[in-house]
Order: structure tokens, then C-alpha cells, then sequence
């Protein structure tokens, strides 16, 4: 499958998703949940290494609304996300995002920001590389770990407004 394909699916797919306002309480809804968010930090880091920007990756989502379904304001995260942090490399990053989305899901603790996990991840990516294995998934967790705090309301599904 050529790349434009596989960016017009991938465009298709997270719009099905984004369609959705429910939050996921089963394990199943919060795997599928988590990997939409993974392919999205995937998306968004192939496009702004081809050379597009912020805005127009933005631009392409529909407008954030108090109705917008948890995925589209976590697509807008993302989008931020990529932009600022262009020292993590793909496998490292979507990686990261999935475990966040994992534990925000799960009402577990939470990291205050990328920002506070930053140290841990480039540890990691320096150790792993572009490697996706058993060992770097857990040394991204550690450092998830290392710096998350608990939510102040313990809600699975529920983004708390202090945790980024």
C-alpha cells in the first residue's frame, strides 16, 4: 500500500473514531480507543517529517466544540505535541501516547505533562533507538511511572484538567 493510501485510510479511520462521544469502559473499547490515538501521534509525526505543518494538520480537523469527542481534543494534543517535542522519535512517542491513553482510560496515574516524562523518554529512545520491543515499552513506562501523580477524582475515562 503506497503512503498516500495509507494516510487517506488512516484519515478515514480516526474520523470514524472521532465520531464516537461515548468514553470506552471495556477493555476491548479501550484498546481500540488507544491504538486510533497511537496511529494519530504515527499520522501526525509522517506528515510534519514530509514537511507539513502544525496548522495545516489542524487545519484538517474538524473545529474542537464542548461536544467533541475525547479522540478529537487528544488529535489536537497530538498535533501540539508533535510540534514541540521533535526530538522523539516515532516508535518512542506513539509508544508513549498509547500507554497515556492506556492509564487516563484506566483512571491510573498521570504524568502532569510531557514536559515532566520528557527526561524518561529520551532515556529511553537513547537506550532502544527506533526499536519497539518488550524493554523499551517497559522503560517507557517506568518513566511514565516515575512522574505520574494520581487524578484528584479517580474516574476511568475522564481527562482531568491538571494532567496534559
Amino acid at each position: 500500500m503506497n503512503r498516500k493510501r495509507f494516510f487517506i485510510l488512516t484519515f478515514l479511520i480516526l474520523n470514524t473514531g472521532c465520531a464516537t462521544r461515548d468514553i470506552p469502559n471495556t477493555a476491548k473499547e479501550i484498546n481500540e480507543e488507544c491504538a486510533f490515538e497511537m496511529q494519530t501521534a504515527r499520522t501526525a509525526i509522517h506528515l510534519r517529517d514530509k514537511g507539513k505543518t502544525k496548522a495545516d494538520l489542524q487545519s484538517k480537523l474538524p473545529p474542537l466544540d464542548k461536544n467533541s469527542s475525547r479522540l478529537l481534543k487528544k488529535m489536537y494534543e497530538i498535533s501540539e505535541e508533535v510540534y514541540e517535542y521533535t526530538e522523539l522519535n516515532e516508535t518512542v512517542y506513539t509508544t508513549y501516547r498509547f500507554e497515556l491513553c492506556q492509564r487516563e482510560l484506566l483512571g491510573k496515574a498521570l504524568p502532569n505533562s510531557t514536559q515532566t516524562v520528557l527526561p524518561a523518554l529520551l532515556t529511553c529512545q537513547q537506550q532502544y533507538g527506533d526499536k519497539s520491543s518488550v524493554k523499551s515499552t517497559n522503560c517507557i513506562l517506568e518513566g511514565i511511572a516515575a512522574v505520574s501523580k494520581k487524578p484528584t477524582v479517580s474516574t476511568p475515562g475522564v481527562s482531568h484538567e491538571t494532567n496534559n
